[in-house]
């Protein structure tokens, strides 16, 4: 009798180890993808120097080609910089500008890490932020 309470409760240790493995495994590839978004917007960015129509075009090529999240505009909070865009129609990303002095200024970029939990069938969205460097600001005197 005692060998088989114990392997059912075996076998309910490692359903639950799996279940948490591959938890951790979704979370993590989530993570990445965010992390590895945010660079990319971060590098277009930088490469444009400033949130304009290259960059825009770029950022949205890089979105669909890596697959980041589907959804729509967002409402942004705010992060003390100028909000520069909430999105585009079919991705959720903010970007804000900061003045640093009358000579240079940098950019904040905010994407979410998503994950879906089916089992309270809730999305679960945590902010992932970066910033660039100091991009120089030409023409001014």
């Amino acid at each position: 009798m005692k060998q088989g309470l114990g392997s059912v409760f075996m076998f309910n240790i490692i359903i639950v180890f799996i279940i948490l493995v591959f938890a951790f495994l979704a979370a993590t590839l989530s993570y990445s993808k965010a992390f590895r978004m945010n660079s990319r917007i971060t590098n277009a960015i930088e490469k444009y120097e400033g949130f304009n129509s290259l960059a825009k075009k770029e950022i949205e090529k890089n979105l669909n080609t890596i697959g980041y999240r589907k959804g729509g505009k967002k409402d942004c909070p705010s992060k003390g910089g100028t909000l520069m865009t909430n999105g585009s129609e079919s991705h959720k990303y903010c970007v804000y500008q900061f003045k640093l002095d009358k000579y240079h200024y940098s950019y904040g970029v905010l994407t979410y890490m998503d994950m879906n939990i089916p089992i309270i069938n809730q999305s679960l969205e945590i902010p992932i932020y970066s910033k660039t460097n100091k991009i120089y600001r030409f023409g001014v005197k």
